[in-house]
């Protein structure tokens, strides 16, 4: 095994998907986060990438962050974003955790919360997906490197086939230790290669339509 080996084009091919064992997952398109870099981006394409799941009866999971209003659930977490440790976004029960009015769930489409970066933790998507016999997880939505990435890794060690999507996610740009800017553009590049060779397939948003197809 060569661990620097690099990804071929084989490697990046999605296979046409089985609707029925198949499940697009959308994470964060609330209300509370529209505002923040690269989400609003996504609304169109993720709209085109729901459109076609569900034409193709594939089933679709909306996962948002909330947390109770003075943020005692947060744990960790609150203590790095210090608004969600206060209780000031992502209130349960409030609009700030409504999925966004353009990607609205319909009618049978699951909305899970939960308080963490991944959509795994505490909450019922695991045992909901066994159940239906899902075998691959597209994942889409916000942000790339933190609550993407959580639950992509998640869905591999779960043994899911993973593919997140491209051009579906964005990330949160980072700062070094010394204050130095770590854009949004390269924060996607690394973290969707590191995806890549360990966890996931990374593919766009037209490339899984593609496969939902048959084309």
């Amino acid at each position: 095994m060569n661990p620097s080996r690099g990804h071929t084009e084989e490697d990046r091919t999605i296979n046409k998907l089985d609707p029925r064992k198949t499940a697009l997952l959308i994470i964060n398109m609330t209300n509370d986060l529209l505002g923040w870099e690269g989400v609003r981006p996504l609304v169109p394409r993720l709209q085109r990438l729901l459109d076609q799941a569900r034409k193709c009866s594939v089933t679709v999971v909306f996962s948002s962050l909330a947390f109770c209003n003075n943020g005692a659930d947060s744990g960790q977490l609150g203590k790095f974003w210090e608004p969600i440790g206060k209780g000031e976004v992502l209130v349960k029960g409030t609009r700030g955790v409504a999925i966004l009015p353009e990607l609205s769930p319909g009618a049978g489409e699951t909305v899970l919360e939960r308080n963490r970066y991944s959509a795994f933790f505490n909450s019922e998507l695991d045992g909901m997906l066994r159940e239906k016999g899902i075998e691959t997880l597209i994942i889409g939505g916000y942000s790339t490197n933190f609550c993407c990435d959580s639950t992509a890794r998640d869905a591999n060690f779960r043994d899911y086939h993973v593919i997140v999507l491209e051009d579906g996610t964005a990330p949160i740009a980072l700062e070094e230790a010394g204050g130095q800017a770590i854009s949004s553009e390269q924060v996607q590049k690394t973290v969707l290669a590191n995806l890549r060779r360990g966890f996931a397939q990374v593919a766009t948003v037209e490339e899984v339509v593609r496969a939902m197809d048959g084309a």
